[in-house]
């Protein structure tokens, strides 16, 4: 695999209750190094539709997202632990404190996924539980 179509899928379920679901698809690229699986693509959904570089790195028991545009950060996701991020914006720093409930992934020839769920809270405040779900796709 080199090119890849990625489907990205996620579920909000804020603390009062409120869900919401989004799903993309998106062109990118996948390659396997040092052990990790990689995807990398453009993020046209997360700050006002200009791309953000982002790459998702996966290795055994660990998924951490990298982004990098106007707004950075790196998100680690390790199952029954909390991991903390900053999520640095033009505006100033936001902590991300992320309790992974769970992280599964597979890769093969034609594909892979990969399916996590996690708390999320910034600055102290909770904002949701999330379910997010990646599909690989060679095409």
């Amino acid at each position: 695999m080199d090119n890849v179509m990625i489907s990205i899928r996620a579920r909000q379920e804020a603390p009062d209750g409120h869900v919401e679901k989004l799903h993309h698809r998106l062109k990118g690229r996948y390659f396997f190094k040092g052990g990790k699986h990689y995807l990398r693509y453009e993020d046209k959904y997360l700050d006002g539709g200009k791309r953000v570089p982002t790459t998702i790195k996966v290795a055994e028991d660990e998924l951490v997202i990298l982004r990098h545009g106007t707004a950075k950060t790196e998100q680690r996701f390790v199952p029954l632990q909390e991991t903390r991020s900053d999520y640095q914006t033009p505006y100033g720093s936001m902590e991300l404190l992320m309790r992974t409930e769970s992280l599964q992934a597979a890769f093969g020839e034609e594909g892979g996924h990969i399916r996590a769920a996690y708390h999320l809270s910034a600055n102290g405040s909770p904002v949701g539980r999330y379910e997010i779900e990646i599909k690989v796709e060679a095409y």
